[in-house]
């Protein structure tokens, strides 16, 4: 697949298969939900929300159909993160030196090809 043709309904199907693959999180009482952005304005590839619980993805800000499902599932990781620790850590540290942006990172690289395998045959 290609990012042309990469859709939001493709990213949904990337986020339902985070949830039998990568886990859920128990604290929470309702699926992270989904906002598709086709332009970013900061160059952000996406974004967790903890408070709304909410994943943004920004299309423009990925060269490659296999970059957006890293970003889904890494922003997948941060929903199954503590809230509390992730602003403590970001308090502490820097984006790269976060230990949450780390396991996050580590999460979408172990899956990324697994997912595009499975759903994008």
């Amino acid at each position: 697949m290609n990012i042309q043709n990469f859709k939001r309904s493709d990213a949904v199907r990337v986020m339902n298969w985070c949830k039998r693959n990568v886990g859920l999180n128990y604290r929470r009482q309702y699926l992270p939900t989904l906002e598709w952005h086709n332009k970013s304005e900061d160059g952000d590839c996406g974004d967790y929300d903890f408070e709304d619980n909410l994943i943004t993805i920004y299309k423009s800000a990925h060269k490659s159909a296999i970059d957006i499902i890293h970003t889904i599932i890494h922003e997948w990781a941060h929903y199954l993160q503590s809230r509390k620790k992730y602003y403590d850590y970001a308090d502490k540290y820097t984006y790269d030196k976060n230990p949450f942006e780390k396991q996050a990172n580590y999460i979408a690289d172990k899956y990324k090809y697994q997912c595009k395998r499975e759903l994008f045959k």
